[in-house]
């Protein structure tokens, strides 16, 4: 049997490590994917075995370092602009009064932003409203991969993030460079990207209150216990009465009944509770 071929022993035992360290589970069935998604790890860092590897991330000098690689690598970081629509109108139209009046101020956080679509998107459609001083727009935007942080500081895309962007808003908004476009000065300074892992409790409570939350297509890859412990961060996060975007396939049911659900035509947003008063995960 190939040295690269993960038994099931270590198999479990690095799902353990990769579940602590970043929150993502694989089940049973997912044994070939982590394998497959590891190789390149083992080959890089010089491992003749997945046991040798998992001994490193426990124990080995500069295993630190190694995490960082690794979030990358197992993080899935498909995106593009203006993905999934319905729930930025649903922004809008929850956080700008029917008036017509302007907003004074709003902060919205894209908590696994992967390589910038998704905060750029809501710095565009913040900007198009004209209801809201760009001085007044703060939007936060954190990944765990430090290599799609390094793409969202360089606003550099090609056509595939621009599969849902319409012409007018690449014209106004972008500049075109080599075989791709740079997003302007005028969206890239509402938007400071940082890096976070979810599973620091204590990170979240340090970016501070926020008036809605995007953290789309990310509870998918967590078990229950983590979806809970993450979303009830997030409401810790949130102003009372702040909106939580999951993403379609995503579901706050039977996890925590700290939210109360939005059903819309086309989406489903989450408000935080404003009369829960009670001290959630030992708060």
């Amino acid at each position: 049997m190939s040295s690269f071929v993960l038994t099931e022993e270590s198999f479990r035992e690095l799902r353990d490590i990769i579940r602590e360290a970043f929150g993502i589970f694989y089940d049973d069935g997912k044994q070939y994917l982590l394998q497959s998604r590891l190789q390149t790890r083992l080959a890089k860092r010089g491992f003749a075995s997945f046991e040798d590897y998992a001994r490193f991330l426990k124990y080995g000098e500069g295993r630190a370092e190694e995490f960082h690689e690794l979030a990358s690598t197992l993080t899935n970081n498909e995106t593009y602009f203006f993905r999934e629509p319905a729930q930025l109108k649903s922004l809008v139209s929850a956080m700008f009064p029917p008036t017509g009046a302007m907003l004074p101020s709003l902060r919205v956080w894209s908590a696994a932003c992967s390589t910038g679509e998704e905060p750029y998107s809501l710095a565009m459609t913040l900007l198009e409203t004209g209801r809201i001083m760009e001085s007044a727009i703060s939007i936060l935007a954190s990944d765990i991969s430090p290599r799609v942080l390094e793409i969202c500081d360089k606003g550099y895309y090609r056509a595939l993030s621009f599969r849902a962007t319409q012409p007018d808003m690449i014209q106004k908004y972008f500049s075109p460079a080599g075989d791709g476009f740079l997003i302007s000065d005028r969206v890239k300074r509402l938007v400071k990207f940082f890096r976070l892992n979810l599973m620091d409790e204590g990170a979240i409570a340090g970016v501070g209150k926020m008036d809605a939350i995007f953290c789309r297509n990310v509870l998918i890859y967590y078990d229950k216990p983590t979806q809970k412990r993450v979303v009830e961060a997030f409401f810790h996060a949130l102003r009372p009465g702040g909106y939580l975007f999951l993403g379609h396939a995503e579901s706050l049911f039977h996890l925590t009944d700290l939210y109360e659900p939005i059903v819309q035509p086309d989406t489903i947003v989450y408000r935080a509770k404003t009369d829960v008063t009670a001290a959630v995960g030992g708060r």
